[in-house]
């Protein structure tokens, strides 16, 4: 079934709309973004519009990223519509990323999740005003916020899973919040669609070696950095978000304030305050510097004081990666430090840190690449 029509037969189904709208809201994909739970600091539940304009202002966010990437243009310049309430801002940094590699399709991979983020946009738009509620325009986005997303493959890859961990995860804490049997039917057909592209990409950051960082203390890394090809708990079951917590991705991690990162203005409606982010001090993971170099010195030393504990002390272990250069690494016992000599002359050596806390869960950092130019 289109998605269109999803909207269509179920606002037409609804003997009260604005009633309806806190449900067809809920089975939005753009609700993917917006997580569970009523936003921090409120007295009292948003109203219905508050809840889609939230999500609508996360969708303007992952279709202007993709569409960006893949085209070049942003999508007002694509014919998406962007006005509304609110004070209207353009989509600002980012450019087309060359994204050929004989690994996977990825450049039809994005141009289907591209055009995918786009219909969102039009669908929230068309739910809203067929509910008598007014859309709110495209808030100013910051594209270049966090430095990375267009420069290379790897960076599109790394901050697309960002983008859809954060959705996915947030949006399987939005399924309490539907009440129609109807509408949970058509919102698990999106929620499929939705963990598919996660999915996906989650599979090219592991396939390709593509090293990723914790977004917060919910976040589930995948290889190389974590171990896990999908973002499910030891329950096998996917991770969940509040739209504070979502904010305080999107602010650039910073909490209980109401513009950054992303949206340097902020987001347009009421929903428009981050929360704490969930601490990854009780995560174990990982965490090495530098994590590529290119230097003359015959070594070089390696930093892991930053790995976080999810139970007591860390073992440190740093092991020479393969397809490399066989480094000579000198490391104390208990030492979050190693050094890193480059016996066997110029060259690329591939180094990496295993990290175990005290009730044995390990942590993998991505493949560290140091190169030795005399």
């Amino acid at each position: 079934m289109a998605k269109g029509r999803i909207l269509e037969e179920a606002i037409a189904a609804a003997s009260d709309r604005r009633r309806f709208l806190s449900k067809i809201a809920i089975a939005s994909a753009g609700v993917a973004a917006m997580g569970a739970g009523l936003m921090e600091g409120q007295t009292s539940a948003p109203t219905d519009a508050d809840i889609l304009n939230f999500a609508l202002n996360l969708e303007y966010l992952e279709a202007e990223f993709y569409t960006v990437a893949t085209t070049g243009m942003t999508i007002d310049q694509m014919g998406i519509g962007i006005t509304g309430t609110g004070t209207q801002g353009a989509a600002t940094g980012g450019q087309k990323v060359d994204l050929t590699n004989s690994s996977f399709p990825t450049l039809a991979i994005a141009d289907e999740i591209a055009n995918d983020e786009r219909d969102h946009v039009t669908l929230i738009r068309q739910a809203l005003t067929a509910a008598g509620a007014q859309p709110i325009a495209q808030p100013a986005i910051n594209l270049n916020a966090l430095g990375i997303g267009f420069g290379s493959l790897a960076e599109f890859l790394t901050l697309a899973r960002a983008f859809e961990d954060v959705g996915v995860s947030a949006y399987a804490g939005a399924a309490p919040l539907i009440s129609s049997k109807t509408v949970l039917a058509y919102a698990a057909q999106i929620l499929a669609a939705e963990a598919e592209h996660v999915s996906n990409i989650r599979l090219q950051v592991a396939q390709l070696g593509i090293p990723t960082t914790l977004l917060d203390g919910v976040d589930i890394l995948p290889p190389p950095s974590g171990q896990n090809y999908f973002s499910l708990n030891n329950m096998a079951l996917a991770q969940t978000r509040t739209p504070g917590q979502v904010l305080y991705i999107a602010y650039g991690f910073m909490a209980n304030v109401t513009s950054g990162g992303f949206f340097p203005n902020g987001v347009n409606g009421n929903i428009n305050m981050s929360s704490t982010g969930v601490s990854i001090t009780n995560v174990t993971n990982a965490v090495v510097t530098p994590t590529t170099l290119t230097t003359s010195q015959s070594s070089v030393v390696l930093d892991a004081s930053a790995s976080t504990s999810a139970s007591g002390s860390l073992k440190y272990m740093f092991v020479v990666a393969p397809g490399g250069l066989q480094a000579a690494l000198l490391q104390t016992p208990g030492s979050p430090m190693a050094t890193v000599d480059f016996v066997n002359g110029p060259g690329l050596y591939l180094v990496q840190l295993v990290v175990t806390d005290a009730s044995g869960n390990t942590s993998k950092s991505g493949v560290i690449m140091l190169t030795y130019q005399p």
